[in-house]
């Protein structure tokens, strides 16, 4: 019978995790950020070939461009990342570096299923020739098993789904939320150590709640968003959620 092998982090990446964080007298701007785009970005309606983008990106998308190098690593496959990519809008250029589903070693067979992809983080920090590693890299995913080999490198913010009851009723800030977090994280000397004492945690009762999203059809990948409140059901019927 095969044996499962079971993923955990290694020794070195723990020795570092325990080496405490000092609090910066001024802010870092050249931390990793990796970002994780379905779920956690943006929600997919693959029905009719359209994505929402999370409220509040533009203010997302605004800051960490400014204060972090940022990379994608999806798990979708490459023509789909081109096409939810399109929420980045003029910031798409800055983006440094893009991995899709090529980019997690899967054989061939579990390429075109749905297996759980591990994002190791050790692949990135080879790619970048160690000028990143577990003190300087934040990794942005709404999926923990995805994270199990670096686990104090990553933020988990709620999924994000367009269509959740929840949402619809009573909207998020969640990104307003991350960005808070992530400008303590610029005054750490060791992220791993601060995020594995201090968790990330969503807000859901945030005072900025909203439902006002982006709103991308993909058949035109020259047109501009909409921009739509999903509160409102009359809207919800037109664009059949």
């Amino acid at each position: 019978m095969k044996m499962t092998k079971i993923l955990q982090p290694t020794k070195a990446y723990l020795d570092i995790v325990q080496k405490e964080s000092k609090t910066l007298t001024e802010a870092l701007k050249d931390q990793l950020l990796i970002l994780d785009l379905n779920g956690t970005l943006v929600s997919r309606n693959k029905k009719n070939k359209s994505m929402y983008v999370r409220p509040y990106s533009k203010e997302f998308f605004d800051y960490i461009f400014e204060n972090f190098t940022v990379m994608l690593w999806s798990s979708a496959q490459t023509h789909s990342v081109k096409y939810m990519s399109r929420a980045f809008g003029s910031h798409a250029e800055k983006i440094t570096v893009t991995w899709d589903r090529h980019h997690f070693g899967l054989s061939k067979i579990d390429f075109n299923r749905k297996v759980v992809t591990i994002k190791n983080l050790d692949k990135v920090w080879k790619y970048f020739g160690g000028k990143y590693d577990a003190t300087n890299t934040v990794l942005l995913d709404d999926s923990p098993e995805k994270t199990v080999m670096q686990p104090y490198n990553a933020i988990h913010p709620a999924e994000f789904v367009h269509h959740n009851n929840e949402f619809i009723l009573s909207g998020e800030a969640e990104l307003l939320n991350v960005v808070d977090y992530l400008q303590k994280l610029q005054f750490q000397s060791n992220i791993a150590n601060y995020i594995k004492q201090f968790p990330y945690k969503s807000n859901l009762k945030h005072e900025k709640n909203t439902t006002v999203v982006e709103y991308f059809q993909f058949t035109n990948e020259y047109s501009a968003p909409t921009i739509i409140d999903l509160d409102i059901t009359a809207t919800l019927k037109e664009i059949k959620l």
